[in-house]
């Protein structure tokens, strides 16, 4: 065997006997023991590729441990970065249900209310629905309403008054009604 080959040899069986410190020291970070082994091994690799960088008559754990600190730090690093991603994809799917909800909700709100709307309306007497009528869905003003209806300006005012109050009111009971 060459000189580097037996240096090798040396560090690696050395790096291999304190494998159990080694977890146990991942461990201690981790908190887990899969990744704690997984940790380890990682850094036995790096052991086997660095072994040139040993010196002789150090500490082989703690040259060992200093490796097995960066590979639990990297461990942590995507750990972290995974967490991350799951919990921004999470809460993204939660924001889309809540806005799912929110909409389904909204249109179900607003169609109970146009259909109160729509029933509250059969309630109007017909002079009142028709002031109603010209007033909103022909855009008349009071005075075109009065020429059509042969109604005074201020009978236009009051009846539109009136019918909107009744309306609301309406509305507003049948949609406490149906709570």
């Amino acid at each position: 065997m060459q000189p580097t080959e037996e240096h090798r040899d040396r560090v690696l069986k050395a790096a291999l006997e304190c494998r159990t410190e080694l977890i146990a020291y991942a461990r201690s970070f981790l908190g887990d023991y899969s990744a704690a082994d997984d940790a380890v091994q990682e850094a036995m690799i790096v052991v086997v590729k660095k072994h040139d960088q040993f010196e002789e008559g150090s500490s082989i754990l703690a040259w060992c441990r200093s490796i097995v600190r960066i590979e639990v730090l990297r461990t942590r690093q995507r750990a972290q970065r995974e967490r991350t991603l799951v919990q921004r994809v999470l809460d993204d799917a939660i924001d889309s249900a809540f806005d799912q909800f929110q909409t389904v909700s909204r249109h179900e709100e607003e169609e109970s209310r146009r259909q109160a709307l729509r029933d509250c309306l059969e309630r109007v007497p017909d002079r009142g629905r028709n002031v109603l009528n010209a007033r909103f869905a022909d855009e008349l003003s009071y005075q075109q309403i009065g020429e059509q209806l042969g109604m005074t300006i201020e009978a236009v005012r009051k009846s539109l008054f009136r019918s909107r109050q009744q309306l609301k009111s309406c509305v507003e009971n049948s949609l406490r009604a149906a709570q």
